[in-house]
């Protein structure tokens, strides 16, 4: 080989590898429901198709909030209306300006609730579904089931699904002082497994089928998205419609 080509070929190597090295890295923190339905499921097709490498750690979307106001992320992951997240990050220590940040929905997921398969109890309403997590209902038998105490999971202060059940189904009221707060919401579908008196709430694709059951009721939606200070643009921007174009594909 000459040493024309040689020079040619260092270059061309020289160029390749300043383009992985600076290949831009966007921060995505939050809502382990966003991470589990959406983030997951597309990010390698995201990555693909816009060059840029996503940092994703899954926590809660009040601690993903949080992470954004300190500058640790481009853009949080949602899982629950704005003004939910935010209570979120002060139930979690973190006073928050909501009118700086601006939530990007891209796609939905359903908020259930869930009971131990031996459960009698099929179905319940808005209102039963409050006053169970409230405390005003305390015993399976003032729904149709057995005569034993209701034990009710909850994702941790910060989490959205919590902070929607609260918003959605208990109007605003507060979680009664029995209910067990457990710190990831995946783990809601463990207790209520293994416990026939449990209740709980969490995003449908944390349901692990056969070890707990669905209760009909009337549906909670949860939209999926991501939060950022001001409106976004460039590289979080394009992130976020490959997001919402994976997603409408499904």
């Amino acid at each position: 080989m000459n040493k024309k080509w040689v020079i040619l070929l260092v270059v061309a190597l020289m160029v390749t590898c300043t383009t992985v090295a600076w290949a831009e890295e966007i921060k995505l923190f939050g809502a382990a429901s966003t991470v589990n339905r959406l983030i997951n499921p597309n990010k390698a097709a995201v990555e693909k198709k816009t060059g840029y490498t996503l940092n994703v750690v899954s926590s809660n979307a009040g601690k993903g909030l949080i992470d954004l106001v300190e500058g640790k992320c481009d853009a949080s992951l949602a899982s629950a209306s704005l003004e939910a997240i935010v209570k979120g990050a002060k139930a979690a220590g973190k006073d928050v300006d909501a009118s700086k940040l601006r939530l990007t929905v891209v796609a939905s997921d359903e908020i259930v609730f869930i009971v131990h398969p031996s459960n009698a109890v099929l179905s319940l309403t808005w209102a039963q579904l409050r006053d169970i997590h409230t405390g005003k209902i305390t015993n399976w038998k003032q729904v149709g089931g057995k005569d034993a105490q209701i034990v009710v999971y909850t994702d941790a202060a910060a989490s959205a699904t919590r902070g929607m059940i609260k918003q959605v189904v208990m109007e605003g009221q507060e979680y009664a002082l029995t209910a067990k707060t457990l710190d990831a919401v995946a783990k809601v579908n463990d207790m209520v497994a293994s416990n026939p008196d449990g209740i709980g709430a969490l995003g449908k694709g944390f349901v692990k089928p056969g070890q707990v059951k669905i209760v009909e009721s009337k549906k909670v939606e949860q939209p999926l998205g991501f939060i950022t200070i001001g409106e976004p643009k460039g590289a979080v921007m394009k992130v976020i419609e490959a997001f919402r174009q994976e997603a409408n594909r499904k």
